[in-house]
Parts: structure tokens; C-alpha cells; sequence
């Protein structure tokens, strides 16, 4: 691996310059990144699918409900929950996406056994931070405890506690974004041992060097945020529009509800994951000179070469 050749110009961007480039990263590596994205969310969208596939009878649910609820109503509120569900998943299952074009940008091509051999060697940390303490893993856990327990009042949980909970994830997210890249690419661990070399930074130290001179990022959050339901939207028009072309049907019916809405979101899950990635390479350029660092790096690989080289005539 050569540190100064890179696949991605390593130079200081504007979030318009990120949006254009991650769309070019994924044109240039599509084929693995779509490999990696529907392995990461497969099981998830699996699991999303059977925990709310019982509240998408929307018929019996206004039907028995004491409330003055109607389909529409019930509807609004499962599109909510699968949206809050994605979310809240998106960074553990886009997890190979990150390992795979923190890679790519160094002109490295992992195999599928490299990329989940890391996944599987990081999986304590990718458990403990992106599913418990980013709540990846905690909303299917969630979701199970109101559709198991014959007491949960789903029109509170589901559209409160949850919401809540995402907002919550939002909000940290925004000021402190990077934790797949941090886990993955540098491989921090989450704590520092007695015997570990002594410029070796936990992730928690790590995460607030990082994110300290990065004010701006919640503003990206907040445009990026903007763009994802901008995306969603037009994406689930065109579907439609396509559908009544093609098969004459123009109605949003449990089609959409149960396949394509959710694969949609996934979509730009992992559009997402990709812009990311792009900002946190922009974060490092900006707050600690990590293009001169690279060329640094990669004149002291040479060296290192070269006294091998010698070594090894003489």
C-alpha cells in the first residue's frame, strides 16, 4: 500500500464538492459496494419486516382501536417506525461499505473474507458502540418489547418513546459522527491497556480529538438529513410513477409499504454511509494536516525499504 497514491484526490472540500465526489465513488465502485450494503442490511431489513409486518393491518388496527384513528393514520405511523428503525441501524449494518472504501481509497480492493475478517475481529466494539450506545441493535430490541408484551400501548412507544430515542441518536450523531470510521479504519480500541504502545488512543479520547474542531458538522448533518427525505421522496414518486407506465399501478399498496419504502431507505443508507466516509477524510485534512501526514508516512515506508534492500546485499 502506497500512502501518497491514493484513488481520492486527498485535498479540503466544500459539502457541495463531497456530494458530487461521493456520487463518483459510487459510480466507481458499485458493484462492491452494493455487494457489501445488501449483505450489511439484509438481515436487518428481515427482522424490520417481521416486527412490524403485524402493524400494517391497517384495516383491523383503526377497526378495534378506541381511538379515532384512521388507515392513513396507522400508515403515517408505521412508515415513521421503519424510517426511525433504518436510522437507527444504518451505521452497524453499512459497516463493510466503511471498511471496504476506507480501503478503496488507498487503490486496495479487499476480498469479502478481508472486509468481514475486520468486521468480525472489531465486532465487540461495532456491538458495543454502534449497537447499543448509537442504539443499532437497541431498536430492534425495542421493537421486540412492543409487539411481545400484551400491555404495550403501541400508539404511545412507537410514536413517543421512539421517536425520542431517534431524536436523542440524532443529536449525537450530529456532533460526533465518525464512530464506524473510528472503530474500523483506524481501529481504536475502547480501552487502553497497562502494556499497549503509549501513542495508542482509546476511541473514547479519539472520538473528542477528532470531533473537537469540527463545529460545523451538525450543520452537515442537517443538510444531509435534508437531502436524505428530498431523496426518499422523489424516489418513492418515480417508483410510483414507473409502476402506473409499466403496470398501470399508481396506488401506494402494501408492495411499497413492505418492499420497496424500506429498500429505498436503505438506499440512501447507504448513499449515507458513503458521504461520511468522504467528510471524515475532509475532517482529518482540515483539523490535522492528514495529507502531509500521509507523504510523511509514505517517504518513511520508502526509507525503511531502502535500509532493508541494503541490508539484505550487504
Amino acid at each position: 500500500m502506497q500512502l501518497d497514491t491514493t484513488s481520492i484526490v486527498i485535498a479540503q472540500r466544500s459539502i457541495d464538492e463531497l456530494l458530487d465526489l461521493s456520487l463518483v465513488v459510487a459510480r466507481t465502485y458499485l458493484p462492491k459496494i452494493v455487494l457489501f450494503a445488501i449483505l450489511g442490511f439484509a438481515p436487518f431489513f428481515a427482522i424490520n419486516l417481521v416486527l412490524l409486518y403485524p402493524i400494517t393491518d391497517y384495516d383491523r388496527l383503526s377497526m378495534a382501536s378506541t381511538y379515532r384513528a384512521t388507515n392513513t393514520g396507522y400508515q403515517a405511523r408505521y412508515l415513521w417506525t421503519q424510517v426511525c428503525l433504518v436510522y437507527l441501524q444504518a451505521p452497524l449494518a453499512m459497516c463493510g461499505v466503511t471498511y471496504f472504501l476506507g480501503q478503496a481509497v488507498f487503490i486496495e480492493q479487499p476480498t469479502l473474507r478481508q472486509v468481514y475478517g475486520v468486521l468480525s475481529n472489531r465486532a465487540m466494539a461495532l456491538t458495543w458502540v454502534l449497537g447499543c450506545l448509537r442504539g443499532g441493535l437497541l431498536a430492534i430490541a425495542f421493537a421486540c418489547i412492543i409487539f411481545a408484551s400484551p400491555y404495550a400501548n403501541t400508539h404511545v412507544e412507537q410514536t413517543v418513546y421512539l421517536t425520542l430515542f431517534t431524536i436523542l441518536v440524532f443529536m449525537v450523531r450530529g456532533f460526533r459522527p465518525f464512530a464506524p470510521e473510528i472503530l474500523l479504519l483506524e481501529r481504536c480500541p475502547l480501552f487502553i491497556r497497562k502494556n499497549s504502545n503509549a501513542n495508542e488512543l482509546s476511541y473514547g479520547r479519539r472520538t473528542s480529538w477528532l470531533h473537537a474542531g469540527s463545529g460545523d458538522l451538525f450543520s452537515v448533518q442537517i443538510v444531509s438529513t435534508i437531502i436524505a427525505v428530498a431523496f426518499v421522496l422523489l424516489a418513492c414518486v418515480g417508483i410510483l410513477y414507473v409502476s402506473g407506465v409499466i403496470f398501470g399501478i399508481r396506488n401506494w399498496g402494501f408492495w411499497m409499504d413492505l418492499i420497496l419504502f424500506p429498500l429505498t431507505l436503505w438506499v440512501m443508507a447507504t448513499w449515507s454511509a458513503i458521504i461520511r466516509f468522504l467528510l471524515y477524510l475532509n475532517t482529518r485534512i482540515r483539523t490535522e494536516g492528514w495529507e502531509v501526514e500521509l507523504k510523511l508516512k509514505a517517504e518513511q515506508q520508502r526509507l525503511i525499504e531502502k535500509a532493508r534492500l541494503i541490508e539484505g546485499a550487504s
